[in-house]
Formats: structure tokens, sequence, C-alpha cells
């Protein structure tokens, strides 16, 4: 029987969900949700994201570049266009200015980010990322990072976005959480279209079984990094 690549990536997805780990059922989410996050724990999100991931995307993902086959490059490089200028979107900015707008606006000087020590779970989601794309091998990271991460964000960040809109109208504009209307658009493209990957690149059992490690992993680990958000003053 061949191997299908949309049913092989729908039971690794229904598998994460059955387990709970989910990133919209993360902590900070389900207080967005309730209207009970506080100013500091919203920016302490942030900075995990800052550390874990955001900041780092453009090197995982230029790194990456050099090990994919040629009919990916494409893709890839719209989306560091996206990261780094906001092309995809059409917003006019990089996804680190509208981090910084989210914190801006809930009065957090820029520094409280970028001088912060990042926390364990922040330094093992970096970590995580660059070894996908660095050592391990050039398939894992469209599991780990593209399935396992930016496809789960649209699903988290509506849930956040209803959040915002309900309970924080007197802190937050529309425009200072742009970071995260315009990851529900993005990030579905970003992490679609992988059963496709699945069924053209995956044809050993080896591959699936190392492919479906990095999903998870990298679901996990993103997880970590989003709950670790306590700590954050200023």
């Amino acid at each position: 029987m061949a191997f299908d690549g949309e049913a092989f990536v729908e039971e690794i997805r229904a598998e994460l969900v059955a387990s709970g780990r989910t990133l919209d059922k993360a902590r900070w989410v389900e207080r967005v949700v309730q209207g009970e996050a506080t100013k500091e724990e919203l920016v302490g999100w942030a900075r995990q994201h800052y550390h874990g991931v955001t900041y780092h995307t453009r090197r995982f993902l230029s790194i990456w570049l050099g090990r994919i086959p040629y009919e990916m490059t494409e893709s890839v490089i719209e989306n560091i266009g996206e990261e780094v200028l906001g092309i995809q979107s059409k917003s006019g900015h990089g996804h680190l200015h509208w981090l910084f707008q989210f914190t801006r606006a809930l009065g957090a000087p820029d520094e409280v980010i970028t001088t912060a020590t990042p926390n364990v779970e922040a330094v093992l989601s970096e970590s995580f990322l660059y070894n996908l794309a660095h050592q391990r091998p050039w398939y894992e990271f469209q599991f780990g990072a593209s399935l396992g991460i930016e496809n789960q964000i649209p699903p988290a960040y509506i849930r956040a976005v209803e959040g915002f809109k309900h309970h924080y109208g007197d802190l937050l504009e529309p425009d200072d959480y742009a970071f995260h209307t315009i990851h529900i658009m993005v990030d579905e493209d970003h992490g679609g279209h992988v059963g496709e990957f699945a069924e053209r690149y995956l044809d050993t059992e080896e591959k699936r079984r190392s492919a479906r490690a990095a999903y998870f992993a990298g679901a996990e680990a993103t997880r970590r990094c989003w709950d670790a958000y306590e700590g954050v003053s200023w």
C-alpha cells in the first residue's frame, strides 16, 4: 500500500491534540481568553517568543535554505521576506517590529526583552531549532518547525486575538496586536502543504520516524517556552 502523506500528517496532529499539549491550550492563551493575564505576563510571553523563536527565525531559515532541494527555495525565501520585511502580509514591517509594538503598547521598555537573560525554556527552544536547521536531516525542520510550530500558531492566535478584543481594549488597539493577526494569515501558508511534502520526501520508514519525532519535539519545546512567561517586571 502506498504511503499517504496527508494521512500521516493528520495522524500525528490528532495525537498532539489528544495529548492536550497544543499551543492553543497554552497557559498564557487561556489567561488571555479569560481576561486574567496581566501586562507583565503578556510581555513575559513576548520575551519568550523573542528569545525562543522570533529573533532567530531569519537565521534558522537562512541555514536551512542551503540544505533543502532546489524546488523548495522560493517558499523559504518568501518566508524570510515576510519575517524581515512583511512582504506576504504587506504590513510594511518585519515581525520584530510588530512584536515590539505589542510590548510598547503594554508599557514595557524594549530592554525588558532585549537585555533579559533567556530562561532555560527559551534557550532550549532556540537550540532545538538551530539543531534542526544545522545538524539534523534536512526534512526534519519541516516537521519540527513548520508543522510543529508554525501550523499551530493560527488557532492559538485566533483565541488570543479574541481575548485582546474582549478584555484588553483599554490597553491595546488592533494595530498593537498585529503581530498575532499577521501570523494567523501567514503561518497557515508557511505550515501548510506538509502532507504533500511528506509524500514526496519521506520515502522510507526511517525518515517518517525521525520526522514524527521532530514534530512532537518542536511542539513540546514551544509549548514549554510559551508556558514559562513569568518573571517580567519594569
